[in-house]
């Protein structure tokens, strides 16, 4: 583990941004005070002081500092939690802290200054956060006010170094959005390049704080749109780009980053969609104030100014025309993609249906060529008499016997009538069932006394 002689040498880079009115520190000073003391210097001093040694051992980044608990308890409430009955602490992700920072903010402890430069000001701020030094005069005070004073004059700076400390940087106290709110005020885009290298859920962090925090999206979109073709090669999936995209508010873009969006095909088509809906809802409305100005403009005695306001009515209207149908073909495109691709599902579907089909055709005819016996249909053909049969001679006769009784009962059931067994008692079905049986007989006899008189 690295020791103490790292931090005696820490400040002697950087000059003290102090004022001697005021025991925090402040951006700039006119004169240059010798730097401060390393917190080697600073924990002797108070040892010999209160007559007491460290007592306790905290382990940053393979750094170990050895301390007084008193003076950290008294200011971090995480401290104070994590050091109650033991003597060594090890501070690790998740939280986001190096050793230089804790350093800094060990010093705050002890003397209630830091050292705080447009470099290490987020590094502090996000420490003051994460360890619960809150409340009046405490750390994060110090360096809010510092944050809030040098962002107008290094913001370029200060978000370089939120970059690294995301996302804790802009959950704890939204300091990238702050920053490129900053610059954007300032009509400085030099922020973009530090954006672009942003993870994409950083990213999507980040652009969400700036739709709370921006009136007008504009920017944010140039900002969301960079960043999509900046980073094609991390292969963003559609609903990662969809999340996105949602961070911006498709009313408070201008009607030009309006038409600009619904014409871009890097963005995703709800959010395309989206804008479209919007611009035309916009020019409904501007279509329809330009109306009520021109019949107002009628109404009232025809000037120079007025033929002028006029023509610039109607430019803005025939502007609004070429928007429309801009919008109209860019709608007209999306549903020929939608068509297209519609009917490609259709085809498929058609053709995986067919192939079922054929299937299932094929299955069936090897399933019957399958259970075909000659056999069977040669004993059904002789059990039917059939004409071809060869047995049909010997079996005929007795078949001609039996028929010609069929066809006398029969007859004695059509000419008896009512004396028959059943009488009037018989049911009309019945008779007609009869009638069919004695006319199939009669078919019966006839065609196999036919066979039986010519067999050859």
């Amino acid at each position: 583990m690295r020791g103490w002689n790292q931090f005696e040498t820490i400040y002697e880079e950087e000059q003290e941004l102090s004022s001697t009115s005021s025991p925090f520190l402040s951006p700039s000073s006119s004169s240059s005070p010798p730097p401060p003391p390393s917190l080697h210097s600073i924990v002797n001093a108070w040892s010999l002081d209160s007559g007491s040694e460290p007592d306790v051992l905290i382990c940053v980044q393979g750094t170990s500092f050895r301390l007084h608990k008193v003076r950290l308890i008294s200011r971090s409430s995480y401290l104070k939690r994590h050091l109650t009955g033991v003597s060594d602490l090890t501070l690790s992700p998740p939280l986001n802290l190096t050793a230089e920072t804790f350093a800094a903010v060990a010093e705050f402890c002890y003397s209630r200054r830091v050292h705080l430069t447009p470099s290490n000001v987020a590094a502090v701020r996000v420490a003051a956060e994460l360890l619960g030094m809150t409340g009046e005069e405490n750390l994060r005070e110090v360096t809010e006010s510092y944050f809030e004073r040098v962002v107008g004059i290094g913001a370029s700076m200060v978000l370089r170094s939120c970059v690294a400390l995301l996302p804790e940087a802009e959950t704890t106290a939204s300091l990238a959005s702050r920053c490129i709110e900053a610059l954007v005020w300032e009509d400085d885009v030099s922020c973009m390049s530090d954006v672009v290298g942003m993870h994409p859920q950083d990213f999507q962090t980040v652009s969400y704080s700036l739709n709370r925090r921006l009136p007008n999206h504009d920017v944010l979109y140039k900002m969301v749109d960079l960043y999509l073709k900046e980073n094609k090669c991390r292969k963003l999936t559609e609903e990662q780009k969809t999340e996105i995209c949602n961070s911006i508010d498709c009313s408070k873009l201008s009607p030009h980053t309006l038409v600009n969006c619904v014409q871009n095909p890097q963005m995703p088509l709800r959010f395309i969609v989206q804008a479209i809906l919007m611009e035309h809802l916009n020019t409904r409305r501007s279509v329809t104030a330009a109306a009520t100005t021109g019949a107002q403009q009628q109404l009232e005695r025809t000037t120079l100014r007025e033929i002028l306001q006029r023509d610039t009515a109607d430019r803005q209207t025939t502007q609004i025309k070429e928007t429309m149908d801009s919008t109209y073909s860019r709608i007209q495109s999306l549903e020929k993609e939608l068509r297209g691709m519609k009917k490609i599902l259709h085809e498929h579907h058609q053709a995986e249906g067919e192939k079922i089909r054929n299937n299932n055709v094929l299955n069936s005819e090897r399933s019957a060529s399958f259970h075909f016996d000659p056999a069977d249909a040669e004993s059904s053909k002789i059990q039917r008499g059939g004409r071809g049969s060869v047995s049909s001679s010997g079996f005929g006769l007795d078949n001609v016997r039996r028929k010609n009784k069929e066809v006398a009962g029969g007859m004695c059931n059509l000419s008896v009538g009512s004396s028959c067994r059943h009488d009037s008692k018989t049911p009309k079905m019945t008779k007609f069932f009869r009638h069919s049986k004695f006319i199939t007989g009669l078919k019966n006899a006839f065609r196999i006394s036919n066979s039986t008189s010519n067999p050859y």
